[in-house]
């Protein structure tokens, strides 16, 4: 739809980021947020596919290459190309940002952990920064996107306002809070002739909206459950053999840490699909943990 020009929502014409995908979404940053998750966990089940034995000569490389370019690797490998053009699509500068750095920082940490860096993993994590970017980005607009970082002002933009307002608020009440959903009637009390007098639902930055709306009460649980799943999905890639729960583990880890980097200047959390689908994520962190990888038993 977005190629085409003939844009909906959801049945809906779109009125507005006419150009850029969107999908069901409201704004192009909360797709973003959600494509991220759903190719990170992606790449990890793509992680989960390859061989802990090294290749010894081009013949057997030869005949596993192969071997993928017909098994249904080929398919997930292209449904993650499609993703990540959806995410270039969008033209969100955060969300483009928090996956690459996120897949280059848990690259590097995920050949670290798993003590047994194979050639087919940097092979692999090479290719998705190589191919998605310079080909699938080239094709799809990943120009654009630069040039909004390269255009990107402090001038020009009011979130650096609306956060500092946001703090304000939290300094009033710095416990409870002003109440779960309350920032967009507690910040118009508090609005400052700088910003001007655009209504905000929600602050960009999805630490200082919990904040002032749940106070360090209910904030502190919040980060720590996160930090602490975080962490699991760090453990189960070092101490786990099993290659699915590392794969988990590994795309758990990638996406925590996207959403971690998105939410400093966005409000990903804030919207019920990517809230719900955090929280899986953070699930299967535990879950490659805590999941037991022994033989199947004999049915009876």
């Amino acid at each position: 739809m977005t190629l085409s020009g003939y844009e909906f929502t959801f049945l809906v014409p779109k009125d507005s980021y006419e150009g850029v995908s969107t999908g069901t979404f409201i704004n192009r940053n909360s797709q973003a947020g959600y494509l991220v998750m759903c190719v990170s966990i992606g790449i990890g089940l793509m992680i989960s596919t390859l061989n802990d034995e090294g290749s010894h000569n081009w013949r057997e490389r030869g005949r596993r290459w192969l071997t993928t370019l017909l098994s249904k690797k080929i398919i997930l490998r292209i449904s993650l190309l499609i993703i990540v053009a959806g995410l270039v699509m969008t033209h969100s500068r955060m969300g483009n940002t928090s996956f690459f750095a996120s897949l280059m920082v848990m690259g590097v940490i995920g050949l670290l952990l798993s003590r047994k860096a194979t050639r087919g993993m940097i092979i692999l994590l090479t290719s998705l920064l190589i191919l998605d970017v310079f080909v699938v980005g080239t094709f799809f607009g990943i120009d654009k996107v630069a040039e909004r970082l390269q255009t990107t002002s402090i001038e020009k933009e009011s979130r650096d306002e609306v956060a500092l307002t946001t703090i304000e608020i939290a300094k009033l009440q710095p416990l409870t809070g002003t109440g779960a959903g309350t920032f967009y009637t507690a910040f118009p009390e508090h609005r400052t002739e700088s910003i001007g007098r655009g209504f905000y639902v929600n602050t960009h930055n999805d630490y200082l909206e919990f904040l002032s709306e749940f106070g360090v009460i209910g904030t502190l649980p919040l980060a720590l459950l996160m930090l602490a799943s975080l962490g699991a999905g760090l453990y189960a890639q070092y101490k786990r053999k099993n290659k699915v729960l590392r794969g988990i583990a590994f795309g758990s880890s990638m996406s925590i840490l996207a959403m971690m980097i998105h939410a400093t200047v966005d409000f990903n959390l804030q919207m019920p699909a990517n809230a719900l689908t955090f929280m899986v994520v953070l699930a299967l962190a535990w879950i490659a943990v805590y999941q037991k990888s022994g033989r199947k038993r004999k049915s009876d």
